[in-house]
C-alpha cells in the first residue's frame, strides 16, 4: 500500500491524533458554532505552513481582509506582512454582491452562475499568484445559504472541491452552524463531500466549559475519536492533554 503523504494541521498536538496531519490533495470541513475557534484553527494552519515554506491562500466570504488580519493579530499576535510580501500567504475577500433589483426565474439563475463563476476565477487566479501549497475558505456557509436548490448547491461544492484537489491544494473548508442545531453543516450536504470533518465545539469540562474538537471522520487515517479540550492564546492553538486540564 502506498504511503499517504501527510502535511502539519499547525494545531500543536493535533498531528499525533491523525497519523501526521492532513492528507496532501484533502479538502478538510472544520465546523462548529459561532465563536468555537474556527478562524483561528484556519489561521494557525496558513501561518504556520507558511512558516515552513509552504505558501497558503485565506479566502474569506463574510469579512474584508483587512478584518480577517486584525482578528487574527489580535487572537495570535500574527502579523502577515512579512510572509505577504514574500508570497507565502495571500488574503482574498470574496463577497457575493446582491442585485439591488428583486430578480427570480432565469435572472436568478444567471446571476447564481456568474457569481459562481467568478469565486472559482478568483481562487484559481489567487492560488496562481503564489503557487499556494495550502488553501483555507471561510466559509461556505454564505455559498449554501445564498444557493437554496440542493441539487445546485451540491453540484457547485463538488466542482469547487474538484477545483482545488485539480490545483493540488490541501483545503480547509469552514462552516458555521445555527446556535439551535446539532448538525455538522447549515446546508446537511458538505459532510458527505469532505475528506474529513472537524467539529468544534464548547462543552462542560472539569467543571467549567472549554473549547473542543473532535474529529468526526478522516478519510486513509487511523484517527482519535475522542473529544480534545484546547486553548487559544497568543503564539497558536494548542490540544490540551487530559493531565493539563485544570
Amino acid at each position: 500500500m502506498a504511503k499517504v503523504e501527510r502535511i502539519i494541521s499547525g494545531i500543536k498536538g493535533l498531528d499525533s491524533k491523525i497519523e501526521g496531519g492532513f492528507f496532501r490533495g484533502s479538502t478538510n470541513l472544520i465546523t462548529g458554532k459561532t465563536g468555537t475557534g474556527k478562524t483561528g484553527f484556519c489561521s494557525s494552519y496558513i501561518y504556520q505552513g507558511a512558516m515552513k515554506g509552504e505558501s497558503g491562500l485565506y479566502i474569506t466570504t463574510e469579512e474584508s481582509e483587512s478584518d480577517i488580519k486584525a482578528d487574527i493579530e489580535a487572537m495570535f499576535g500574527w502579523d502577515f506582512e512579512q510572509l505577504e510580501k514574500k508570497k507565502l500567504v495571500k488574503f482574498l475577500a470574496v463577497k457575493p454582491s446582491f442585485p439591488l433589483a428583486k430578480v427570480g426565474g432565469e435572472d436568478i439563475n444567471k446571476f447564481i452562475k456568474l457569481y459562481i463563476s467568478d469565486i472559482y476565477d478568483k481562487i484559481e487566479t489567487g492560488i496562481k499568484s503564489i503557487n499556494a501549497k495550502r488553501a483555507v475558505i471561510d466559509s461556505v456557509s454564505i455559498i449554501e445559504m445564498f444557493i437554496k436548490d440542493k441539487y445546485l448547491s451540491r453540484t457547485v461544492l463538488i466542482q469547487l472541491m474538484e477545483k482545488l484537489k485539480s490545483m493540488g491544494v490541501t483545503a480547509l473548508l469552514v462552516e458555521t452552524v445555527p446556535e439551535v442545531s446539532e448538525a455538522l453543516s447549515g446546508g446537511g450536504i458538505i459532510e458527505y463531500l469532505v475528506d474529513s470533518v472537524i467539529k468544534l465545539d464548547f462543552v462542560p469540562v472539569a467543571e467549567d466549559y472549554k473549547r473542543t474538537l473532535t474529529i468526526r471522520k478522516m478519510r486513509r487515517t487511523d484517527h482519535s475519536t475522542f473529544i480534545h479540550p484546547f486553548s487559544i492564546k497568543k503564539g497558536g492553538m494548542e490540544i490540551l492533554e487530559l493531565e493539563s486540564i485544570k
